[in-house]
């Protein structure tokens, strides 16, 4: 069984004060900047190990869309565990498309006769949340979001349980090939071996490129900016009396009462 798990680098968390910052981050390769596994993915990859813990025949590969600066996000998966990893290199615009991803991960899936493709619900950065469902779509494969917990699987199926709205929680069977989109949060990522990741060389990690016939990016960048401030506290001055009634009158007003 081969299990491929998308990983896409994103910086590490920084102060951001203004737009330019915003810039600087998200549409820019930034070489001042560290970079770190995205939270969502570091999580699929934690399930794709746990599952080979319990049984060694299982393959993970993983795979990231962009800059040549991602080897080194990709030798950390190696150091974490995965067999091999995939990295197509490519510009931030397309990077960051999802469009683009998906079809990158779509034949490197194809290629390798995977089984199961582990991503995160969304990247920290840009947020889409619709990779992981583009690149079944493209497979033709069965996919859900929000997997919280595998509770089985064979060779032809695996069942897991997934978040709802409101928390309410699910329980699904798919057959294989299919993909699933997990939740952050459901488990405890390990740390890479250092030795592991020293002897990543070109044999383990594949750098390739990809081309996508009459392309065009299909979402376009057009502003960065910081949310503005649309609520103020006000602060209620008086006795302990006072400033209860003043309470309840805030509360009568906005009908909460």
């Amino acid at each position: 069984m081969k299990i491929l798990v998308t990983i896409k680098p994103v910086f590490e968390e920084i102060q951001m004060t203004d737009p330019d910052i915003l810039k600087k981050n998200f549409l820019k390769n930034n070489p001042d900047l560290n970079l770190k596994i995205n939270r969502f993915d570091d999580h699929a990859l934690e399930e794709a190990l746990k599952l080979k813990g319990k049984n060694t025949a299982i393959e993970i590969y993983t795979i990231s869309v962009g800059a040549a600066d991602s080897l080194e996000i990709l030798k950390k998966t190696i150091g974490k565990g995965a067999d091999k990893a995939f990295l197509i290199e490519t510009e931030t615009k397309n990077a960051n498309d999802p469009d683009f991803v998906s079809d990158a991960v779509k034949d490197v899936f194809m290629e390798n006769n995977c089984d199961l493709l582990f991503c995160g619900m969304m990247s920290e950065d840009m947020m889409n949340g619709v990779t992981g469902l583009l690149t079944a779509s493209k497979l033709s494969i069965p996919s859900l979001s929000g997997i919280t917990f595998i509770e089985d699987i064979s060779s032809e199926k695996i069942i897991v349980k997934r978040e709802l709205e409101g928390g309410t929680e699910q329980k699904a069977e798919l057959s294989l090939p299919c993909a699933l989109n997990f939740q952050a949060g459901i488990n405890k990522p390990g740390y890479p071996n250092v030795m592991r990741m020293l002897k990543a060389d070109e044999r383990s990690i594949i750098v390739k490129s990809h081309e996508k016939p009459d392309f065009k990016n299909s979402i376009k960048i057009k502003d960065l900016k910081l949310p503005s401030k649309t609520r103020k506290g006000e602060i209620l001055e008086g006795s302990i009396e006072d400033k209860a009634k003043a309470f309840v009158e805030i509360l009568k007003q906005k009908k909460i009462l």
